[in-house]
């Protein structure tokens, strides 16, 4: 029987194939012909992915079918660390390591961990909002309002407000 392959890109052939044949054998005869790598395809009969170990006939394609192939891009293969980003904790260690002795700098790194931890949990909804919607819009952080807002205020600052509104 014969088959239409085509890519998405507009490249198509013809095959003359076996209903017994495998995915796999039809991939390797679609990379000697249209020259996309077997390793990057896809291929698809009416919107079905095409196991490798199946058979033609196990998706009931018979003659003057058309198969699509989806070319993928190659994976880079990066060695497993590269993938893993170090947590900031473990760079901002190594920086002040270079500063301090090694007691210090774990001393140093407890201490704002704690406080980082402290401040997260001080964190009100509404600011994780307005940071949300900063980073999502990119418009500018407007500065916190409540009892921060009041703890910055120095005592002459509310009557210099007053004379500034007037």
């Amino acid at each position: 029987m014969f088959l239409t392959v085509k890519l998405l890109l507009g490249q198509r052939c013809s095959l003359k194939v076996s209903g017994r044949e495998s995915v796999a054998m039809l991939k390797k005869r679609v990379s000697e012909r249209l020259r996309v790598p077997e390793e990057q395809q896809h291929l698809l009969f009416r919107g079905q992915l095409l196991a490798d170990d199946k058979h033609l006939t196990d998706y009931c394609i018979g003659p003057n079918a058309s198969i699509d192939v989806i070319v993928r891009p190659l994976e880079k293969t990066v060695p497993k660390e590269a993938h893993q980003p170090q947590p900031l904790w473990h760079h901002l260690g190594q920086v002040l390591a270079k500063h301090f002795g090694p007691q210090d700098t774990e001393a140093v790194l407890q201490l704002l961990r704690r406080e980082h931890k402290e401040r997260l949990q001080r964190i009100s909804l509404g600011e994780l909002e307005q940071l949300a919607r900063h980073l999502l819009s990119k418009e500018p952080l407007a500065e916190p309002t409540g009892e921060r807002e009041a703890e910055a205020q120095r005592p002459g600052d509310k009557e210099e407000e007053e004379e500034a509104k007037q």
